[in-house]
């Protein structure tokens, strides 16, 4: 059987914890560990994790430097086991009550197993509204996530070779990717899929904080993919634009 360690990092978001818990209790696949990295939260999250009774939760509960450091202690304890590693932030939930049965058929049937695993996804918008988003081939990933980082299954013994650069606050998971993704075949090594993996809350930080994650990303692209200074401006300005617009008409409701 397939196993999957899913990291959830949370902090002072106790009802976006409690959403996620949920989804993964309601999952018919059950090979998996839920590991939990609280960040000493303030509104009882951490008294909740503690009443738990689930022996698939491993819970730790301490404060942290910010999101990628408690996402980093997760993909430690993650890494200790085979399988494949999923960050699924608090309010983040699986697209429904069959994903993980459904990746593990699709990885069992597979000629040769994957490195990395993706798909679509649901965008959930402060009303809760949900838009489906059609994730991008995984060749495009030097422009950009192909896909919201709470799709993406990563193969734990390549895991252990990288890191969350803490230097990145907005970032870093994109660092990881593009880090993790050098050096493998990418029609062998990478599955896409063309269901939907998960919801993904929009109104977390780096969402929120668009325009300076943008800036770190065209650092990202210098040093990891080695881009030229003028060519990775010249995507950060493209970027900054599109970004820009996109915000623009959502204000003007169009």
């Amino acid at each position: 059987m397939i196993n999957f360690s899913i990291v959830t990092i949370n902090w002072n978001n106790l009802d976006g914890l409690k959403d996620t818990y949920r989804s993964l209790q309601s999952q018919t696949y059950r090979n998996f560990r839920w590991i939990v990295i609280d960040g000493a939260s303030k509104d009882g999250s951490g008294e909740w994790l503690k009443s738990l009774d689930d022996a698939q939760a491993e819970i730790t509960i301490e404060p942290d430097k910010g999101i990628y450091d408690g996402m980093d202690k997760g993909r430690r304890r993650a890494v200790e086991t085979s399988g494949y590693t999923l960050f699924l932030n608090s309010g983040d939930a699986l697209a429904d009550p069959n994903v993980l049965e459904r990746i593990s058929g699709e990885l069992s049937s597979a000629t040769v197993m994957p490195k990395f695993v993706y798909g679509d996804f649901y965008r959930k918008d402060e009303t809760g509204a949900l838009k489906r988003v059609a994730a991008h081939p995984i060749e495009r990933a030097p422009l950009g996530l192909p896909a919201s980082h709470q799709t993406m299954y990563f193969e734990n013994e390549r895991l252990r070779q990288f890191k969350f650069r803490l230097n990145y606050k907005l970032s870093a998971d994109y660092c990881l990717l593009l880090e993790f993704l050098q050096g493998l075949d990418l029609q062998a090594d990478v599955l896409q899929l063309s269901f939907p993996l998960c919801i993904f809350d929009t109104t977390g930080v780096s969402h929120k904080r668009r325009f300076e994650a943008i800036r770190e990303d065209m650092d990202i692209r210098t040093r990891v993919l080695k881009y030229s200074k003028p060519n990775a401006l010249a995507l950060y300005v493209l970027h900054y634009v599109h970004t820009h617009t996109k915000q623009l008409r959502a204000s003007l409701g169009r």
